[in-house]
């Protein structure tokens, strides 16, 4: 019974996923609450009031703006490369195995925070997107991405491959 009990304490002092990551779960809460919305624009849809991104515009969006932007299950292609906020590179597009360097995907296959900015921006647009790890992948983990971590997203929307097609 000492072995059981000792056990069961343990996993309740501290073992947790959030308990572990507690120090970068704040590291990257302090980053958001930092970000200069002077430079970055908030965005916020209607379908996820909940959920958000931060855009940082590298393009003169006047010569964009009567490009196409993607719906929810378009067929889009873009060029990123994405790291944390220490800067350390995660992945890219670059390594696509379609040799073209590009990611083809459709918004609402990603990440809440990815399906906003790929439903925001026009073709030809490029940006720096920041998204908060609600919206990224929260507390979960993946291969490449810690718990808590804000993803930032360097990318540029290349194509509208497909438009939306009817739900089936």
């Amino acid at each position: 019974m000492g072995v059981a009990l000792c056990g069961a304490l343990s996993s309740c002092m501290g073992d947790s996923t959030a308990d572990k990551y507690e120090e970068w779960r704040q590291k990257n809460d302090a980053y958001i609450t930092a970000i200069n919305t002077d430079e970055y624009e908030k965005v916020v849809p209607d379908w996820a009031p909940q959920n958000s991104v931060y855009i940082k515009w590298h393009n003169d969006r006047e010569l964009t703006k009567d490009n196409l932007v993607a719906m929810s299950n378009s067929t889009v292609s873009i060029k990123y490369e994405l790291e944390n906020i220490e800067g350390k590179k995660i992945e890219n597009s670059y390594s696509a195995a379609s040799g073209d360097s590009v990611y083809r995907s459709t918004p609402n296959a990603n990440v809440v925070g990815m399906w906003i900015a790929m439903t925001t921006m026009h073709v030809g647009d490029s940006a720096t997107v920041i998204i908060p790890y609600p919206s990224g992948y929260g507390s979960a983990t993946t291969s490449s991405v810690s718990p808590y971590s804000n993803l930032i997203f360097h990318m540029k929307i290349k194509s509208i491959d497909a438009l939306e097609r009817p739900n089936q």
